[in-house]
Protein backbone atom coordinates (compact mmCIF):
# COMPACT_ATOMS: atom_id res chain seq x y z
CA UNK A 1 0.00 0.00 0.00
CA UNK A 2 2.93 2.32 0.64
CA UNK A 3 3.65 2.22 -3.10
CA UNK A 4 0.36 3.96 -3.85
CA UNK A 5 0.43 6.33 -0.89
CA UNK A 6 0.12 10.05 -1.64
CA UNK A 7 2.29 10.91 1.35
CA UNK A 8 5.94 11.49 0.63
CA UNK A 9 8.64 10.17 2.87
CA UNK A 10 10.87 12.44 4.90
CA UNK A 11 13.75 11.81 2.47
CA UNK A 12 11.60 12.76 -0.52
CA UNK A 13 10.53 15.98 1.18
CA UNK A 14 14.13 16.90 1.95
CA UNK A 15 15.23 16.20 -1.62
CA UNK A 16 12.32 18.24 -3.02
CA UNK A 17 13.15 21.15 -0.70
CA UNK A 18 16.80 21.06 -1.72
CA UNK A 19 15.81 21.02 -5.40
CA UNK A 20 13.59 24.08 -4.96
CA UNK A 21 16.30 25.84 -2.97
CA UNK A 22 18.86 25.19 -5.71
CA UNK A 23 16.46 26.47 -8.35
CA UNK A 24 15.76 29.66 -6.41
CA UNK A 25 19.48 30.15 -5.79
CA UNK A 26 20.19 29.79 -9.52
CA UNK A 27 17.44 32.27 -10.41
CA UNK A 28 18.73 34.76 -7.82
CA UNK A 29 22.31 34.33 -9.09
CA UNK A 30 21.19 34.84 -12.70
CA UNK A 31 19.33 38.03 -11.76
CA UNK A 32 22.35 39.27 -9.81
CA UNK A 33 24.77 38.54 -12.66
CA UNK A 34 22.55 40.18 -15.27
CA UNK A 35 21.89 43.15 -12.97
CA UNK A 36 25.60 43.65 -12.26
CA UNK A 37 26.47 43.29 -15.95
CA UNK A 38 23.88 45.91 -16.79
CA UNK A 39 25.04 48.23 -14.03
CA UNK A 40 28.61 48.04 -15.32
CA UNK A 41 28.41 47.54 -19.06
CA UNK A 42 25.12 48.21 -20.81
CA UNK A 43 21.91 50.03 -19.92
CA UNK A 44 18.89 51.06 -21.93
CA UNK A 45 17.13 54.42 -21.59
CA UNK A 46 14.05 55.78 -23.32
CA UNK A 47 13.97 59.38 -24.52
CA UNK A 48 10.67 60.64 -23.13
CA UNK A 49 10.77 64.25 -24.38
CA UNK A 50 11.72 66.24 -27.46
CA UNK A 51 14.46 68.34 -25.84
CA UNK A 52 17.28 66.57 -27.71
CA UNK A 53 15.96 67.27 -31.20
CA UNK A 54 17.18 66.93 -33.90
CA UNK A 55 19.59 64.26 -32.62
CA UNK A 56 17.00 62.30 -30.64
CA UNK A 57 13.24 62.31 -30.83
CA UNK A 58 10.68 61.28 -28.26
CA UNK A 59 10.39 57.49 -28.13
CA UNK A 60 13.98 56.75 -29.16
CA UNK A 61 15.82 54.21 -27.03
CA UNK A 62 19.55 54.52 -26.43
CA UNK A 63 22.23 52.22 -25.08
CA UNK A 64 24.52 53.58 -22.39
CA UNK A 65 27.94 52.29 -21.30
CA UNK A 66 28.32 53.19 -17.57
CA UNK A 67 31.80 51.82 -16.77
CA UNK A 68 33.99 54.45 -18.55
CA UNK A 69 32.35 57.37 -16.71
CA UNK A 70 32.01 55.57 -13.37
CA UNK A 71 29.29 52.97 -12.95
CA UNK A 72 26.87 53.29 -10.05
CA UNK A 73 26.83 50.21 -7.79
CA UNK A 74 25.23 49.31 -4.49
CA UNK A 75 28.47 50.39 -2.84
CA UNK A 76 28.64 53.79 -4.52
CA UNK A 77 29.93 55.23 -7.76
CA UNK A 78 33.10 53.74 -9.22
CA UNK A 79 35.96 56.02 -10.34
CA UNK A 80 35.76 56.96 -14.05
CA UNK A 81 38.07 55.14 -16.44
CA UNK A 82 38.15 57.83 -19.14
CA UNK A 83 37.58 61.55 -19.47
CA UNK A 84 34.25 63.03 -20.53
CA UNK A 85 34.69 64.86 -23.83
CA UNK A 86 32.94 67.88 -25.31
CA UNK A 87 30.11 67.01 -27.64
CA UNK A 88 29.37 63.49 -26.48
CA UNK A 89 25.98 62.38 -25.20
CA UNK A 90 25.81 61.29 -21.58
CA UNK A 91 23.23 60.10 -19.07
CA UNK A 92 22.77 62.54 -16.20
CA UNK A 93 20.87 61.98 -12.97
CA UNK A 94 18.24 64.64 -12.16
CA UNK A 95 18.78 67.46 -9.73
CA UNK A 96 18.87 65.97 -6.26
CA UNK A 97 15.80 66.21 -4.06
CA UNK A 98 17.32 67.20 -0.71
CA UNK A 99 14.33 66.18 1.41
CA UNK A 100 14.74 62.48 0.71
CA UNK A 101 16.66 60.22 3.09
CA UNK A 102 19.70 58.21 2.09
CA UNK A 103 17.89 54.90 2.59
CA UNK A 104 15.18 55.85 0.09
CA UNK A 105 17.84 56.79 -2.47
CA UNK A 106 19.60 53.47 -1.80
CA UNK A 107 16.30 51.61 -2.20
CA UNK A 108 15.68 53.42 -5.49
CA UNK A 109 19.11 52.38 -6.78
CA UNK A 110 18.50 48.76 -5.74
CA UNK A 111 15.10 48.60 -7.43
CA UNK A 112 16.49 50.18 -10.62
CA UNK A 113 19.30 47.61 -10.65
CA UNK A 114 17.09 44.54 -10.37
CA UNK A 115 14.35 45.81 -12.69
CA UNK A 116 16.79 46.90 -15.40
CA UNK A 117 15.86 50.59 -15.02
CA UNK A 118 12.15 49.87 -15.62
CA UNK A 119 10.89 50.63 -12.09
CA UNK A 120 11.89 53.49 -9.81
CA UNK A 121 10.39 54.42 -6.42
CA UNK A 122 11.58 57.99 -7.05
CA UNK A 123 9.63 58.14 -10.31
CA UNK A 124 6.53 56.76 -8.62
CA UNK A 125 6.72 59.40 -5.88
CA UNK A 126 7.77 62.50 -7.84
CA UNK A 127 6.99 61.72 -11.47
CA UNK A 128 9.29 60.60 -14.25
CA UNK A 129 10.37 64.10 -15.31
CA UNK A 130 11.83 64.90 -11.88
CA UNK A 131 13.25 61.51 -10.95
CA UNK A 132 14.52 59.84 -14.12
CA UNK A 133 17.98 60.25 -15.66
CA UNK A 134 18.10 62.14 -18.94
CA UNK A 135 20.27 62.41 -22.05
CA UNK A 136 22.32 65.61 -22.39
CA UNK A 137 25.10 66.99 -24.57
CA UNK A 138 28.43 67.83 -22.95
CA UNK A 139 29.22 71.45 -23.81
CA UNK A 140 32.02 72.37 -21.41
CA UNK A 141 34.58 70.44 -19.39
CA UNK A 142 36.69 71.51 -16.38
CA UNK A 143 38.79 74.58 -17.14
CA UNK A 144 36.58 75.84 -19.99
CA UNK A 145 35.16 79.35 -20.11
CA UNK A 146 31.74 79.54 -21.82
CA UNK A 147 29.43 82.17 -23.18
CA UNK A 148 26.17 81.88 -25.09
CA UNK A 149 25.65 83.69 -28.37
CA UNK A 150 22.40 83.20 -30.30
CA UNK A 151 21.78 79.62 -29.10
CA UNK A 152 25.38 78.55 -29.76
CA UNK A 153 27.90 78.19 -26.97
CA UNK A 154 31.37 79.62 -27.48
CA UNK A 155 34.17 78.03 -25.51
CA UNK A 156 37.67 79.05 -24.50
CA UNK A 157 39.57 75.97 -23.32
CA UNK A 158 42.02 76.27 -20.46
CA UNK A 159 45.20 77.91 -21.74
CA UNK A 160 43.66 79.15 -25.00
CA UNK A 161 43.59 82.84 -25.91
CA UNK A 162 40.30 82.98 -27.81
CA UNK A 163 36.82 81.50 -28.01
CA UNK A 164 35.70 78.84 -30.51
CA UNK A 165 32.18 77.66 -31.30
CA UNK A 166 31.14 74.47 -29.59
CA UNK A 167 31.02 72.52 -32.87
CA UNK A 168 34.68 73.13 -33.62
CA UNK A 169 35.82 71.72 -30.27
CA UNK A 170 33.42 68.79 -30.18
CA UNK A 171 34.52 65.20 -30.71
CA UNK A 172 31.10 64.52 -32.28
CA UNK A 173 29.23 66.03 -35.19
CA UNK A 174 25.77 67.30 -34.26
CA UNK A 175 23.16 69.94 -35.01
CA UNK A 176 21.03 72.05 -32.71
CA UNK A 177 17.56 73.53 -32.80
CA UNK A 178 17.96 77.25 -32.21
CA UNK A 179 15.93 78.96 -29.51
CA UNK A 180 13.67 81.90 -30.24
CA UNK A 181 14.39 85.12 -28.41
CA UNK A 182 13.10 84.57 -24.90
CA UNK A 183 13.68 85.69 -21.34
CA UNK A 184 13.27 82.14 -20.01
CA UNK A 185 16.96 82.00 -19.08
CA UNK A 186 16.37 84.85 -16.63
CA UNK A 187 14.05 82.58 -14.67
CA UNK A 188 16.54 79.73 -14.39
CA UNK A 189 20.21 79.58 -13.46
CA UNK A 190 21.61 83.10 -13.75
CA UNK A 191 24.85 82.56 -15.65
CA UNK A 192 27.20 85.53 -16.06
CA UNK A 193 28.20 86.75 -19.52
CA UNK A 194 31.20 84.43 -19.27
CA UNK A 195 31.42 81.46 -16.93
CA UNK A 196 34.56 79.47 -16.09
CA UNK A 197 34.16 75.86 -15.05
CA UNK A 198 36.11 74.72 -12.02
CA UNK A 199 37.65 71.35 -11.30
CA UNK A 200 35.16 68.52 -11.71
CA UNK A 201 32.54 70.86 -13.21
CA UNK A 202 30.78 70.07 -16.48
CA UNK A 203 28.27 72.09 -18.47
CA UNK A 204 25.54 70.06 -20.20
CA UNK A 205 22.66 71.25 -22.37
CA UNK A 206 19.94 70.05 -24.71
CA UNK A 207 20.28 70.13 -28.51
CA UNK A 208 16.96 71.98 -28.59
CA UNK A 209 18.17 75.25 -27.17
CA UNK A 210 14.64 76.46 -26.46
CA UNK A 211 14.55 73.85 -23.66
CA UNK A 212 16.28 75.31 -20.62
CA UNK A 213 17.16 72.06 -18.93
CA UNK A 214 20.46 70.66 -17.79
CA UNK A 215 23.10 73.19 -16.74
CA UNK A 216 21.07 76.21 -17.96
CA UNK A 217 18.59 75.19 -15.25
CA UNK A 218 20.81 73.67 -12.57
CA UNK A 219 24.18 75.24 -13.20
CA UNK A 220 27.31 73.12 -13.75
CA UNK A 221 27.21 69.48 -12.63
CA UNK A 222 29.93 67.29 -11.16
CA UNK A 223 31.05 63.87 -12.34
CA UNK A 224 28.93 62.10 -9.70
CA UNK A 225 25.82 62.92 -11.70
CA UNK A 226 27.21 61.45 -14.93
CA UNK A 227 26.21 57.78 -14.92
CA UNK A 228 26.62 56.64 -18.52
CA UNK A 229 27.96 57.38 -21.99
CA UNK A 230 25.51 56.97 -24.88
CA UNK A 231 27.02 54.55 -27.39
CA UNK A 232 24.11 53.86 -29.75
CA UNK A 233 20.52 54.60 -30.66
CA UNK A 234 18.95 51.17 -31.18
CA UNK A 235 15.20 51.77 -31.40
CA UNK A 236 13.23 52.32 -33.55
CA UNK A 237 15.26 50.57 -36.23
CA UNK A 238 14.98 53.48 -38.66
CA UNK A 239 16.79 55.70 -36.15
CA UNK A 240 19.52 53.18 -35.38
CA UNK A 241 22.95 54.83 -35.38
CA UNK A 242 26.02 55.65 -33.33
CA UNK A 243 25.70 59.30 -32.24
Amino acid sequence: MALFSRHRSYTEKVLAFRKKRKMLARIALAILVVGCAQALFLQSFEVDSAVMQPTLVKGDRVLSFPLPVGAVTLFGKLPPLSDVARGELIIVTPDRIPTESWWFRAWDGLVRLFTFQLVSPFSSRYGKDFASPGVYRVIGIPGDTLKLRESVYEIRPRGASGFSKEFGLSKSSYSIKAAAASSAMDRTWRAPAEYSLGENEFFVACDDRSAFLGSPLWGPIDSKRIIGRVVAIFWPLRHMKIP
